[in-house]
């Protein structure tokens, strides 16, 4: 009895979503401080999107103890409305697909196929 109610307790306290820095990366892994340290993580995205977060993003982790991935990093507050996407690198090249149907590149605006 005590064994099992210890077993349970244990599986109620895990935390199988944590979140931990970024200290670096390669070839598609990373490697993350949260609580513990994480090496060689690898990174979750939708198909046909690759990514690295450099050092000091803050990294969403899932999985727990065992075969933990890297299912992205926290968003920082970019003025974005609901419903638009921003890609964006560390050297500062963005892309910005915009409600209204333009498209923003590195601050040069392209209207929507159509539009005025």
């Amino acid at each position: 009895m005590w064994i099992s109610e210890k077993m349970a307790a244990s599986r109620i306290s895990e935390r199988t979503v944590v979140s931990g820095e970024v200290t670096g990366g390669q070839d598609a892994r990373i490697a993350a401080q949260g609580e513990t340290e994480y090496r060689r993580l690898a990174l979750a995205a939708p198909w046909g999107i690759a990514y690295l977060p450099p050092a000091g993003a803050r990294a969403v982790i899932l999985g727990g103890a065992e075969n933990p991935v890297c299912a992205g990093t926290v968003v920082e507050a970019g003025g974005l409305e609901p419903g638009e996407l921003l890609l964006f690198s560390a050297g500062g090249a963005r892309i910005c697909l915009k409600n209204s149907g333009e498209v923003v590149i590195n601050g040069q605006t392209f209207s929507a196929a159509g539009g005025s």
